[in-house]
């Protein structure tokens, strides 16, 4: 078995050991034919160079152009949009699944929130479908990687599985995740 030691010795995450080859991206301009930084320390440079560009607003800025430019060159908006029939049959599919949810939306859909933010039901009971929580965009969509819905009660759940059954509980669990 071949083995290679890493010249960057202290920063090597296994230190500077014997490795095998495998550690070891290929590069063929070496001698060798690999890098002399195992893989392990070429991620942790990278990583740091990223960190390091996303503090500067210019090279995130044109970062999303780039990606803009890409998407729109290489046509995924395309390839990604759903046809109207298979939008129609998931909206179908969904009404079917949680038609409390769906009562709900349309009940409150036309209430009046900021520009930017989003309602927020806590509990899908039809006595508590105006009783919301304001929240924007962003924090919406951070606090349902949180909690589960459960459609036996029409409450969410958090992560160790305790039903949020009343708007305390609920604010009390979402806080930890966002600022309200």
């Amino acid at each position: 078995m071949e083995q290679k030691i890493c010249i960057r010795g202290e920063q090597c995450v296994k230190g500077n050991i014997l490795q095998d080859i495998s550690e070891f991206y290929k590069h063929p301009q070496m001698l060798d034919g690999h890098l002399n930084k195992c893989k392990s320390c070429c991620k942790k440079e990278e990583q740091e160079r990223k960190n390091i560009l996303n503090q500067d607003p210019n090279f995130v800025e044109k970062e999303k152009q780039r990606h803009r430019a890409k998407y729109h060159r290489l046509g995924y908006k395309d390839i990604y949009k759903p046809s109207k029939e298979e939008k129609k049959e998931t909206i179908r599919k969904y009404k079917e699944k949680y038609p409390e949810k769906y009562k709900a939306k349309n009940v409150t859909q036309k209430l009046p929130r900021k520009t930017g933010n989003e309602l927020h039901h806590w509990s899908y009971n039809q006595q508590d479908w105006l009783d919301i929580i304001e929240l924007s965009i962003k924090d919406h969509s951070e606090i349902h990687t949180h909690m589960v819905y459960d459609p036996e009660y029409m409450y969410y759940r958090d992560n160790q599985n305790t039903l949020l059954n009343t708007k305390q509980k609920h604010l009390n669990y979402i806080k930890q995740f966002i600022n309200i």
